[in-house]
């Protein structure tokens, strides 16, 4: 028989297409922590036993991570397939080439796409990151947020994705980077360089934001080629 009967569909298979879409769209961010569970059921009018069972099919399928005692966040949707891979790759010797050749790549046409996609409010997002590395004793935390923004700006679903994969490599270079050019006196360099980024990005021109990304990345190049280190570890 070429026909079937159409089943009505479950109400948590429809939770998990919701949540799954708002994922993949971007609207939901790696990262980001969802309502508790309570209030998740109650803006979604369902039951709360029906919202786990959705939640945890997310998980099991990579979308969410739920933590104990904590709460549930976004996962990475290339985490699952890319992160054990990087984690394996960057623990070659010459990994640090390989991951500032991948940051050129993808930061650059970062930059250039959010000078035409950022929101007013991630631009001033932006700008509060900016005063946050010029007056912190954390400046390596907000730097690297700002990298991480600036993809989130570009409003490409899969940049933002594969970023965030390789965000704690980011981080933990930042930091090794932050600390050297306080010791040499290259604070000041390195913070006119994101002012430059961003002042790009606000008066929408992609292709100066394009050149001083690709600027700002040789100058970070070059530092980790003078302090000689690979990647930290994980």
């Amino acid at each position: 028989m070429r026909f079937h009967k159409i089943k009505p569909k479950r109400v948590s298979d429809e939770i998990y297409r919701q949540l799954k879409d708002l994922v993949l769209s971007g609207e939901l961010k790696p990262g980001e922590k969802l309502p508790s569970e309570r209030e998740l059921a109650v803006q979604m009018g369902v039951s709360r036993p029906t919202l786990r069972e959705a939640l945890q099919k997310l998980e099991a399928h990579g979308f969410l991570k739920q933590i104990q005692g904590d709460g549930t966040y976004v996962q990475s949707a290339a985490s699952p397939v890319l992160s054990q891979a990087f984690t394996e790759m960057l623990n070659k010797e010459d990994a640090m080439g390989d991951l500032m050749e991948l940051r050129k790549i993808l930061e650059t046409w970062a930059a250039r796409a959010a000078a035409e996609r950022a929101t007013d409010e991630e631009i001033e997002q932006l700008e509060e990151f900016l005063l946050e590395m010029e007056d912190s004793e954390k400046d390596y935390e907000s730097d690297a947020s700002f990298h991480a923004l600036i993809s989130y700006a570009s409003h490409n679903v899969l940049i933002v994705h594969v970023m965030n994969t390789i965000y704690e490599w980011i981080t933990k270079v930042t930091f090794e980077v932050r600390r050297h050019i306080r010791a040499t006196g290259g604070t000041k360099e390195v913070d006119s360089l994101h002012r430059k980024i961003v002042d790009s990005i606000k008066s929408r021109n992609p292709e100066k934001a394009y050149e001083y990304m690709l600027e700002h990345m040789e100058y970070v190049e070059k530092q980790l080629e003078s302090m000689n280190i690979k990647v930290p570890h994980i």
